[in-house]
């Protein structure tokens, strides 16, 4: 298993990130926000891959480039950045760095960079199989979810924006409107849940039909 260290000042952030790697059966073995902290997580962790913010509270990330990680260190580095002119990219691959990322993070890509620097493969065990929840392939609804679950799996911290992100961008895939997708996906629970979602539930302690947040937290959290 690919271990992976994270250096990113905002929590949200880093959270995400681990959330997502953890997908691919990337193990997260340590995340700071500063780079005091960082230090010591550099000297007392084991792992294949730091993935470091540049901009950093106390000690910025070039700074832990130059003063404080080894060139002879037997793990590889993706800086990431805001602020991404070139001389800031050149110096972080001068200092070291294996590939810089600009922000906002694209994770729809950011696999396959890991995939290139480390030289492994990581397999996407995140297939889902919507027909183990009781949802029907011949509904809208099913595709519509199915869409949706892998728009969050890309973007994780947006779990919570359905009306913001979520619908507009199931829409735009299929040129419905986003009150179509919200019917539409609610209309698939219903379904789902007088088909055998109910009692499959209720046996985890869940007793009333979810909300379509609701449901796309169950799903993704019984594929960790």
């Amino acid at each position: 298993m690919l271990k992976v260290a994270i250096i990113e000042d905002s929590k949200d952030v880093a959270n995400a990130l681990k959330t997502y790697l953890e997908k691919f059966d990337i193990e997260v073995v340590a995340m700071c926000h500063n780079g005091r902290d960082a230090v010591e997580l550099i000297q007392n962790y084991t792992f294949d891959l730091l993935m470091l913010d540049l901009i950093l509270p106390h000690i910025d990330g070039l700074t832990l480039l130059k003063h404080h990680i080894s060139p002879n260190r037997n793990y590889k580095i993706i800086c990431f950045s805001a602020f991404g002119n070139d001389e800031v990219l050149q110096e972080s691959l001068q200092l070291g760095a294996n590939y810089f990322i600009l922000k906002p993070i694209n994770y729809e890509n950011i696999i396959e960079t890991i995939e290139l620097i480390c030289k492994t493969k990581i397999i996407d065990k995140q297939h889902i199989n919507l027909n183990e929840y009781y949802f029907s392939e011949k509904l809208k609804g099913t595709k519509y979810l199915m869409t949706a679950l892998e728009i969050i799996e890309k973007n994780p911290e947006k779990i919570h924006e359905l009306t913001t992100f979520l619908y507009p961008e199931v829409a735009k895939k299929y040129s419905v409107s986003n009150a179509s997708v919200e019917r539409s996906i609610r209309t698939a629970i219903e379904k789902a849940w007088t088909n055998g979602l109910e009692i499959k539930m209720n046996k985890v302690g869940t007793y009333f039909k979810p909300k379509i947040g609701e449901m796309i937290e169950y799903i993704r959290s019984n594929h960790d």
